[in-house]
């Protein structure tokens, strides 16, 4: 909140006319769809409600009868998972992060194709049915593959570019106790290694080459 006040009089001996903002303190803003002051997990949680706002908003497409599955699938991929996903190519995501994110679009799949049939009982698609359906291209490999392809992008900018010597910087400097928390590169780094690849720079600098490694991790079984 920015509010503002009056100047003092010319009388007092400031002769400062304009107005002086006053910015009020909090704990945690906004910014880039993001909360900036809060943890991981509340952060994950606040892009899911964003993402279900976004479904909530074409809820009469994703309900209608008329509407193609495929339809359907599209219109998530285009409106709720880029709500969600909105500057992922620079997160670090833990084990519950993925679970969060992996939990939010298997509820949206399950409302776009709904229940089964089987043994004269209806019952919720399985998760393993849904990764089926979508052929393992859920939220979180889709997350990793963002990450993987700017990890290629800064890899060829120039050496003296802000991005590139961002994931490369160290801080010299004391650090609280305990666990350090996963730098981004050291994530992306494992995510390859997964992939059976070691030597990604090299890889990098090759774009056709890096483009055959983002099109596997889209539905790489290891991410």
């Amino acid at each position: 909140m920015c509010s503002y006040t009056s100047a003092p009089s010319v009388a007092s001996g400031d002769f400062n006319l304009a107005k002086r903002p006053i910015f009020e303190a909090v704990q945690s803003f906004q910014y880039l769809g993001s909360s900036n002051g809060k943890n991981d997990n509340k952060c994950v949680k606040e892009r899911s409600m964003i993402g279900n706002r976004a479904c909530y908003a074409n809820r009469q497409l994703v309900n209608s009868s008329l509407k193609s599955r495929n339809s359907k699938l599209q219109i998530y991929r285009t409106s709720a998972r880029p709500a969600v996903t909105c500057g992922s190519e620079s997160w670090t995501l833990t084990v519950e992060e993925e679970r969060a994110l992996a939990v939010f679009g298997r509820k949206i799949l399950r409302k776009i194709y709904g229940p089964v049939k089987g043994n004269e009982l209806w019952r919720i698609r399985r998760n393993d049915e849904l990764e089926a359906i979508i052929k393992g291209e859920n939220i979180v490999r889709f997350i990793k593959r963002q990450r993987i392809r700017w990890l290629g992008h800064i890899e060829r900018m120039q050496g003296a570019a802000i991005p590139k010597k961002m994931p490369n910087g160290k801080l010299y400097t004391t650090r609280r106790r305990g666990r350090p928390k996963m730098r981004w590169l050291d994530d992306v780094s494992t995510d390859l290694r997964k992939m059976g690849i070691n030597e990604w720079r090299d890889s990098a600098r090759d774009r056709e080459a890096w483009r055959r490694i983002v099109k596997e991790a889209k539905n790489h079984p290891g991410l």
